[in-house]
C-alpha cells in the first residue's frame, strides 16, 4: 500500500502539497507553543550578585497547586531576619549572610532623575562577598551617610569618589558621601550602604530578601541545601544556576508567564490546527472522488481504500510535521522577542530549545491528519461503487441526516454559550466561554457548509447572470458543486471571524477600561512617581497642605484567590490595588454595587463585579487570599464594585497590601481641593519640584497612562493569537489555491467547446465573490454571538465596540485574500494549451 500511496502523491502532487503545507505551518504552531511551555518550566539564568554562594534561602516564592502548575507570587517572598543564626548553626554551613535589596532611584548634581537602563537596588555592604563586587577605587562605607556605588551609577550620575550622591528611596532623597566604586553587574545597578542604613532603610527591618550560606571546604553543595532546607521550613532552598530564580524575581514571574500562557494558547492552537488538517484533507478527498470511485469499481474494498489513503496521510503528515516543527523552533524564538518589546518578558530571557515539544508535536500533527484522513474517506468507502461512480460526476444533492443535526446541535450549543452563559455565568467563565463558543460555531457551520453555499449562490443568482456566459457558468457551477465550495468558504469564514473576535475583544476591553479610568478618577490632581514609587509618608506632607480634601495613596500588586470552581479548587491571580478608605468619594468612584468601601480596614477585601462572579463571593463571605509576597489570609468581602477593568479587580486595604510588597511603596497619590485650587496646585507644584521622582499629574493624564498600561496587556494577549491567525490566513491560502488548480481539467474542457480564456477567468472571478461573500456573511454570524457574550461579560452590554473602520478593514482583507487566491491560480492554469490540460488527471 505505500508503493500505491507513493506514487498517487507523486502523480497528485497539488492536492498533497496543499496538505503538505497545512501540516507545515501547523506543525510549526504546535511547536512553538510546546516550546514556550517547555522554557516556562526549565529555563533560568545564571546568578550574578549571588554567583559566589554555596546555597542561597528565600522565601517560597510559589503557591502549591495540586495536579497543576505552581503560580509564581509577584512581590517578593522574605525570610525572618532571625533565620540567619538557624542556618549559620546547620553542619557544613562555614558562614551566613542576610541580604536586604530595596528599589531606589538616584539624582545627578543638578537634581535630575538619572536614567539608567538596569534597574538601581540598595544592599548591605557585608551582603557584597555573595557576588563579583570588587572595590575598583576608594572604601568600604563606615557612616549612615556614606555610600559605594557601582560603575553604571557612577557613571551616569557623574559621580567619583569624594562627590556626594542624592539617592532616595521612593520620594524621600537623602545626600550621601562616596567613598568608593565597585564593578558594575550586567542585569542590575547597585548603591551599597552600611548594614545598619540598608536595615533602616529597608520596608521591613524583620525580614530579609535572602540569606547567602558558604559551605565548608569539601562539603557538597546539593546535600547543605537539604541540611539547610531540614533547618529552615517554609522556605525555599536554591544551588547552582537555580540561585538565578531567587536574584532574578522577573525570570520566575516570567516563567509562570510562559506557562499559564502555553496552557490557554496551546489547547486553542492545537484545535485550531487539526481543524485546518481536516479541511485541508477532505478538500483532497473530495477532489480524487471519480479515482476513488474507479478503484471500488475495479473490486476494491472499502478497507484496501481506507488503507491506501492512510498511507498516503502517514506518509505527507510525518514529512510534513517533521520539517514544520523546525520551523516551530524560529516562531518560538519570533514569540519571546515579541513579548519582550512589549515588556512581558525580560529583554535577555532565553528560551529552552528542547527537541521534546518537536516530537510530540509530530505526533499530534500526525495522529490528527491520520483520524481526517480516515473520517473524510468514510463516505466514499463505504458506499456502493456503482453510487461512487454516479457520485464523481456528480455530487450529491443533499447532506446526510447525521451531518444535518450534528450542525445544527453544534450551531445550538454554540449559541448557548456565546449568549445565554454569559448571562447565567458571572465572571470569567463567562468569557471564556463566549470566546471558546467560536469555534463550535465554526464546526457547526463547516457541517451545513454546502446548504449554506447553495443559499448564497441562489441569491446572488440574478445578479450573475447579468452575465450571459460566465454569470451562467458561475451561478451553475456555485449551485451543483456546493461541497467544493464549502471547502474553500469555511477556512475564509474562519480567518474572518477570528479576526473580528480577536479585534472586538481587544477595542471593547480598552474602551470599557479608559472609561471606567476616566469616570473613576474624581481627584483634582494624581501624584505619581518618575521612580520605584511614593514613599508613605508623602500622604501626610499632602495632607498638611491648606486647601487639601483628601488625598488617597494606591499601591498596585497581585494577588491569588482560592475558590471553588465546580469539583476542584482553583487558584487564580488577580490585580489588586490598595486604598485608604477615608474621604474615598472625593478622589476615587469604583462605582460601589453591593456593600461599602468605608468598612475596608483591617483583614477585609472589596472585588470587582468580574472577580466576585468568578470566585462565586458575595459581601459578608470570606475569601482564601494569597497575598502578594505568598502570605495567606482569611478576608472579608465588604463591597463588589462595577470599574474592575479600570482599577483592577481586588481592592484591599492600603496598609495590608502594601507590608506584603517588595518595596512597600505607592504608584499614585489621589489629591482633592477643598476650596482655592490655585494655592493647592501652587503647593504640590513646589513640592514635586524638591522631589525629583515625584510629577504632579491632572486626571486626563493619569487615564491616559493606566489606558497604555491597558493598551501593553492587551497587546500581550493579541500576539500569540496574531501567530494563530496568521497560520489560519496561510491556510485560507492554501486551501483555495488547492480548490482552483484542481479544475485545471475543467477550464481546457470550457474552453474546448468555446469559452474564451477571457470568459473562464471572468466565470472564476465570479464565483471569487460567491466564495468571499459566503465566507464574510459566515464569518460575521458566528462572530457575532461570541462578542456580544464577550461584551456582556465585559461591560454587562450587548453591543461590542468595534470601530466600524475595523469591520470595513476585515472584509476588505478578506475579500482581496480570497479573490487572489482564486484568480491567480485561474490565470496560471489558463496558460496551459486546452488540448494538454485536459489530458492531465482529475
Amino acid at each position: 500500500m505505500f508503493d500505491i500511496a507513493w506514487s498517487s502523491i507523486k502523480h497528485r502532487t497539488g492536492g498533497f502539497v496543499g496538505a503538505f503545507v497545512a501540516l507545515f505551518f501547523g506543525s510549526a504552531v504546535v511547536t512553538a507553543c510546546g516550546i514556550l511551555l517547555v522554557s516556562g518550566l526549565t529555563s533560568g539564568m545564571p546568578p550574578e550578585r549571588y554567583a559566589a554562594a554555596s546555597v542561597m534561602v528565600g522565601g517560597e516564592q510559589s503557591k502549591h497547586v495540586k495536579e497543576d502548575f505552581d503560580p509564581v507570587h509577584a512581590e517578593r517572598a522574605t525570610v525572618p531576619a532571625d533565620l540567619v543564626e538557624k542556618v549559620a548553626a546547620v553542619p557544613g554551613v562555614k558562614s551566613a549572610v542576610g541580604e536586604r535589596t530595596f528599589a531606589l532611584s538616584a539624582a545627578d548634581a543638578r537634581g535630575n532623575p538619572v536614567g539608567l537602563a538596569d534597574p538601581l537596588y540598595g544592599h548591605g555592604w557585608s551582603s557584597a562577598v555573595l557576588g563579583p563586587v570588587e572595590l575598583r577605587t576608594g572604601t568600604a562605607p563606615r557612616t549612615e551617610r556614606e555610600v559605594v556605588v557601582d560603575e553604571t551609577v557612577a557613571r551616569a550620575a557623574g559621580l567619583k569618589v569624594g562627590d556626594t550622591a542624592r539617592i532616595a528611596v521612593g520620594t524621600t532623597p537623602a545626600a550621601y558621601e562616596v567613598t568608593g566604586i565597585v564593578a558594575g553587574l550586567d542585569r542590575q545597578a547597585s548603591v551599597f550602604f552600611t548594614d545598619g542604613r540598608a536595615e533602616e532603610l529597608s520596608p521591613r527591618a524583620d525580614r530579609l530578601t535572602a540569606i547567602g550560606v558558604f559551605a565548608d571546604a569539601g562539603t557538597d553543595a546539593g546535600a547543605l541545601a537539604d541540611r539547610v532546607a531540614k533547618a529552615a521550613p517554609g522556605t525555599d532552598v536554591y544551588t547552582g544556576d537555580r540561585i538565578g530564580d531567587l536574584e532574578f524575581l522577573d525570570v520566575g514571574q516570567s516563567r509562570g508567564f510562559l506557562v499559564g500562557l502555553s496552557a490557554a494558547f496551546g489547547g486553542t492552537a492545537l484545535g485550531v490546527v487539526i481543524f485546518v488538517i481536516a479541511s485541508t484533507l477532505g478538500l483532497g478527498v473530495q477532489q480524487r472522488r471519480r479515482e476513488l470511485a474507479m478503484l471500488r469499481a475495479v473490486a476494491a474494498t472499502p478497507r484496501q481504500v481506507h488503507k491506501m489513503i492512510g498511507s498516503e496521510t502517514w506518509l505527507v503528515s510525518v514529512v510534513g510535521a517533521t520539517l514544520g516543527s523546525g520551523l516551530g523552533f524560529a516562531v518560538a524564538g519570533w514569540l519571546r522577542g515579541a513579548y519582550a518589546e512589549a515588556g512581558a518578558l525580560p529583554a535577555d530571557f532565553a528560551l529552552s530549545y528542547n527537541p521534546l515539544p518537536a516530537v510530540a508535536s509530530v505526533v499530534l500533527c500526525v495522529l490528527g491528519a491520520r483520524l481526517a484522513g480516515y473520517v473524510a474517506a468514510r463516505r466514499v468507502a463505504r458506499i456502493k461503487p456503482v453510487e461512487a461512480l454516479g457520485e464523481s460526476l456528480v455530487e450529491a444533492p443533499e447532506l446526510g441526516r447525521g451531518r444535518w443535526i450534528s450542525g445544527l446541535v453544534l450551531i445550538g450549543l454554540g449559541l448557548v454559550v456565546a449568549i445565554v452563559v454569559p448571562v447565567l455565568v458571572p465572571g470569567e467563565l463567562a468569557i471564556a466561554g463566549a470566546a471558546s463558543a467560536l469555534m463550535v460555531l465554526m464546526i457547526g457551520s463547516g457541517l451545513i457548509g454546502p446548504v449554506l453555499v447553495r443559499a448564497a449562490a441562489r441569491l446572488m443568482g440574478p445578479l450573475l447572470a447579468r452575465s450571459r456566459v460566465s454569470g451562467y457558468l458561475a451561478a451553475a457551477n456555485s449551485t451543483a458543486n456546493t461541497r467544493r465550495l464549502s471547502g474553500a468558504v469555511v477556512p475564509l469564514a474562519l480567518g474572518a471571524a477570528m479576526a473580528l473576535l480577536q479585534v472586538s475583544i481587544l477595542t471593547t476591553t480598552q474602551a470599557e477600561a479608559k472609561e471606567q479610568v476616566t469616570d473613576g478618577v474624581v481627584a483634582d490632581w494624581v501624584l505619581t512617581p518618575a521612580g520605584p514609587g511614593l514613599s508613605p509618608e508623602l500622604v501626610d506632607e499632602v495632607r498638611a497642605i491648606p486647601g487639601v480634601a483628601a488625598a488617597t495613596p494606591v499601591a498596585r500588586s497581585q494577588v491569588m484567590l482560592d475558590y471553588q470552581e465546580i469539583d476542584q479548587v482553583v487558584t487564580k491571580q488577580f490585580g489588586a490595588q490598595g486604598l485608604d478608605p477615608a474621604d474615598l468619594d472625593r478622589t476615587l468612584d469604583l462605582d460601589v454595587r453591593e456593600g461599602g468601601l468605608a468598612r475596608l480596614t483591617g483583614d477585609t477585601i472589596a472585588l470587582s463585579r468580574i472577580a466576585a462572579g468568578t470566585t462565586g463571593l458575595d459581601v459578608g463571605d470570606t475569601a482564601d487570599v494569597h497575598l502578594g509576597d505568598g502570605t495567606p489570609k482569611k478576608l472579608r468581602v465588604v463591597a463588589v464594585y462595577g470599574k474592575g477593568l479600570g482599577f483592577g479587580d481586588v481592592t484591599l486595604p492600603h496598609d495590608l497590601l502594601t507590608r506584603h510588597t517588595t518595596d512597600g511603596l505607592d504608584a499614585a497619590l489621589l489629591v482633592a481641593a477643598d476650596g482655592e485650587r490655585s494655592a493647592v496646585s501652587d503647593a504640590l507644584d513646589e513640592l514635586a519640584a524638591g522631589t525629583p521622582t515625584l510629577r504632579v499629574e491632572q486626571p486626563d493624564d493619569f487615564a491616559a497612562a493606566q489606558e497604555d498600561a491597558q493598551n501593553e496587556q492587551s497587546m500581550t494577549n493579541l500576539i500569540a493569537n496574531a501567530v494563530l491567525l496568521l497560520y489560519v490566513l496561510i491556510a485560507v491560502v492554501n486551501t483555495l489555491v488547492m480548490a482552483t488548480t484542481a479544475r485545471s481539467r475543467e477550464f481546457a474542457m470550457l474552453r474546448l467547446i468555446g469559452t474564451t480564456a477571457r470568459q473562464t477567468r471572468r466565470m472564476m472571478f465570479m464565483e471569487s465573490w460567491v466564495v468571499v461573500a459566503t465566507a464574510l456573511a459566515v464569518g460575521a454570524l458566528i462572530a457575532v454571538p461570541p462578542m456580544v457574550g464577550v461584551s456582556l461579560a465585559l461591560t454587562e452590554q450587548p453591543l461590542p465596540y468595534v470601530p466600524p473602520l475595523v469591520w470595513v478593514a476585515i472584509g476588505g482583507f478578506v475579500a482581496v485574500l480570497g479573490w487572489l487566491s482564486i484568480s491567480l491560480p485561474t490565470r496560471s492554469a489558463l496558460r496551459r494549451a486546452p488540448v494538454e490540460a485536459a489530458g492531465t488527471r482529475d
